[in-house]
């Protein structure tokens, strides 16, 4: 799927958090929100992507429903169907220098649905329409619902009768309306880059794509009765591997012309190392083979070039400032240069941790001179040793026996500085790693499934990870045997009866300290021990938050006795009851008088719960200071029932009691005004000035310009009203700067984090 397509998905996503939380910015929402939106989703493609064009869809509704989106530059599109009726019929029309052309699709339901010239066969032999111009605007809504019954059985008879030809280019069997594709010129697009497909008067045509030789024609109500003539597979020349290589692979294994794989790329290699997710190369995965092989004919047929003679320095030219680029980029995440985490990173580190979109920082995108600017700043003079130069060839007179030289001793790995380069960024320096007693198997589980982002660690040695556990004290240093001594000669002497040697008492494992774990691992979000917001929880639910990452606790890895050690430590204590004291024995024989019985005293009610307080504690983090919360009027019934559901995350505050709820409740209770005297009549009011005439469409400050080129619509960051036309009177022109929290927006640090541009401040 391509990149501008995920973001779409992520885009809507986000565009349905923020409805059902109701975060607009200065009004209130109904109880429950709106259901999740319903997304049909796709790219448009003729073989190169139609981008910048109308796309229009209508449902099956008796009077059909119409919308149009226009497609992103790479032709992906997506249409938020919330409220229409399945299936839906899809036609986008572009003009090339052949002409004007339509192209249709069908989809039985939301999901992937792409429109090319395949997916226009398949239409048009599952409606029986050799007219498909005339069927989209005239059918009825039973004759559509009848098409899609049709689709599975016309899109099985695509894949029967193109077979040899689709399979010429790596994309046998491929679902031409659902799969997952880019318009990149590779697999199924470079099929339809090579070829001119025509539906008209009853009949399908597929020719070449100068459309003199004949490739396949039949009717359009039987395509299975066509006859097939590929043409000769064209070998893929060493440019188009040449050019998938610089787009796949140069940032790791360097330019074409150098790259460190020449003369030994192997496509079984290749498809192990993608399964495998070496260094992030999993992120390949959608590579036909038959791409893989163009890569590796590219890069075998090319000599290997030789290393380039030092050049002396060059003058007059831009180097990029690589101080300022880790300042811009990193430091917000990996401190200040002077103290940073990062020290020691290498070229391919840096990039394999982009690719593999670590920490979020898939939202990079730096030229390789910016790269190695960065990776130059962060390795100081002295810390890497430079190249010893290759001694200069001398001829040598007759030959003599070379001796052979002593094996050089393999290197003592530092554990400690492996663990500072590659561990203490998240886990704490050496000294106080909260990773401390770790096994090797942990170690390579935590790797191989990626656990915090640690897959980009998969390129350790054996010998690496193992220096990195022993210093962190799980495996001690081994007893060394002892030296056996002489053995004098035997003199006879009776036999000593073996003394038994008792059993030594194993030594209990220490207790994992729950408060100290806590403060390491919980406490940067939930506060100290003493008031955490997490008081009472159980170890299903703390389990349940790391397994589903919430709140990016994923990256937590603890073992099944410091989770039970949080917990406990998290555990309310109840104070022991004082026992009710027993009437006092009557003493005998002198009589006593009855005692008076002592009054049963009235219990003292439990203080109210502190509403104003609970809110600060749990939802001012999102919903604002009490005084301006979005959230005024509140019931508690719309209190519980998102969270219950866990709207906007709100799941985690499933621990207050009715009581609290309540309490928050009656905090945001809005005030009814006393009756004031009747006012006097408003003048007329001067007519609300036209949208525009107060700033620019969009305004020119802040980061509107970078938003509207990125075609995010204004009501992703401002909420339910705005559009470039348009404006939600409640909130406009109130002298607040209106954003809603569920895009990532931090009113406090004025922060906006989320997958479409990482963390950026304004």
């Amino acid at each position: 799927m391509s990149s501008t397509l995920r973001s779409v998905f992520i885009f809507l996503s986000a565009l349905t958090l923020g409805l059902s939380a109701g975060c607009s910015g200065g009004g209130s929402s109904s109880g429950t929100g709106p259901a999740a939106a319903k997304v049909v989703t796709g790219v448009a493609a003729s073989g190169a992507p139609i981008n910048g064009t109308l796309i229009s869809l209508k449902d099956s509704s008796p009077t059909p429903a119409q919308l149009s989106v226009v497609t992103a530059s790479d032709g992906s599109y997506a249409f938020n169907t919330t409220g229409l009726t399945p299936p839906f019929l899809i036609k986008v029309s572009y003009t090339d220098a052949s002409g004007p052309h339509n192209l249709y699709s069908l989809a039985n339901d939301n999901g992937i649905t792409n429109v090319t010239p395949l997916t226009t066969i398949v239409v048009a032999q599952a409606t029986g329409s050799g007219n498909l111009d005339s069927f989209y605007n005239n059918h009825t809504s039973s004759e559509l619902v009848s098409a899609a019954s049709a689709i599975p059985k016309a899109l099985g008879d695509l894949q029967t009768v193109l077979a040899p030809l689709m399979d010429q280019y790596g994309a046998k069997n491929f679902d031409v309306l659902h799969g997952q594709f880019s318009a990149n010129s590779t697999g199924i697009d470079a099929m339809m880059d090579a070829i001119t497909v025509t539906v008209a008067n009853g009949a399908v045509t597929i020719t070449d794509a100068a459309g003199t030789t004949p490739i396949f024609s039949a009717p359009v109500q039987n395509i299975t009765s066509g006859t097939l003539n590929p043409p000769a597979q064209v070998p893929v020349t060493p440019a188009a591997g040449n050019a998938l290589y610089t787009s796949k692979c140069a940032g790791c294994h360097g330019s074409f012309a150098s790259s460190n794989l020449k003369g030994r790329a192997v496509v079984a290699n290749a498809e192990g190392a993608i399964t495998a997710n070496l260094g992030g190369m999993g992120i390949l995965s959608g590579m036909s083979t038959a791409d893989l092989q163009s890569i590796m004919d590219a890069l075998n047929s090319s000599p290997v070039q030789p290393a380039p003679a030092p050049q002396p320095p060059v003058t007059g030219g831009t180097t990029p400032d690589g101080a300022a680029l880790y300042a811009a980029n990193c430091a917000a995440c990996h401190g200040s240069l002077a103290s940073s985490k990062k020290t020691g990173i290498t070229v391919v580190r840096l990039q394999n941790a982009i690719s593999g979109n670590v920490g979020g920082m898939g939202s990079l995108s730096f030229a390789p001179a910016d790269l190695q600017a960065i990776v130059a700043v962060l390795n100081p003079v002295g810390s890497t040793p430079a190249p010893v130069p290759a001694p200069v060839p001398t001829p040598t007179p007759t030959p003599t026996p070379t001796p052979v030289p002593t094996p050089t001793p393999t290197p003592v790995v530092d554990g400690a500085n492996e663990y500072a380069s590659s561990c203490a960024g998240c886990h704490s320096p050496l000294a106080t790693s909260n990773k401390k007693g770790i096994t090797a198997a942990r170690l390579d589980s935590a790797i191989n499934g990626n656990v915090g982002g640690m897959g980009f660690l998969s390129s350790l040695t054996t010998a690496v990870k193992e220096a990195i556990v022993a210093v962190l004290g799980l495996t001690p240093a081994p007893t060394p045997a002892p030296v056996p001594t002489p053995v004098p000669v035997p003199v006879p002497t009776p036999t000593p009866v073996p003394v038994p040697v008792p059993t030594p008492t194993p030594v209990p494992s220490p207790t994992p300290d729950g408060a100290a774990l806590y403060s390491a691992n919980c406490a940067g979000c939930h506060g100290a021990l003493s008031s955490s917001n997490k008081k009472g929880i159980t170890i299903a639910r703390l389990q349940n938050a790391i397994s589903g990452n919430i709140g990016s606790m994923g990256s937590i890895s603890l073992t099944v006795t410091e989770v039970q050690a949080i917990v406990t430590a998290l555990t309310p204590t109840t104070p022991t009851p004082v026992p009710t004291p027993g009437p006092a024995p009557t003493p005998t024989p002198v009589p006593v008088p009855t005692p008076t019985p002592v009054p049963t005293p009235v219990p003292v009610p439990a203080p109210a719960p502190d509403g104003a307080a609970l809110y600060t504690s749990n939802c001012a983090g999102c919903h604002g200071a009490l005084a301006s919360s979005g959230k005024a009027g509140a019931t508690a019934a719309r209190i519980q029932t998102a969270i219950t559901g866990n709207v906007g995350n709100m799941g985690f505050l499933s621990t207050l009691s009715s009581a609290q709820v309540n309490a928050i409740a009656t905090a945001l209770v809005v005030p009814t005004p006393a009756p004031g005297p009747t006012p006097a009549p408003t003048p007329t009011p001067t007519p609300a000035p036209a949208c525009g005439s107060c700033h620019a469409i969009p305004p020119a400050t802040g980061h509107h310009s970078k938003h509207v080129s990125k075609k995010v619509a204004c009501a992703t960051c401002h909420g339910s009203g705005y559009s470039t036309t348009a404006f939600n009177a409640a909130t406009h022109a109130n002298g607040v700067k209106n954003i809603v929290t569920t895009i990532g927006w931090n009113s406090t640090s004025r922060s906006c984090s989320n997958s479409c541009h990482g963390k950026e401040t304004w």
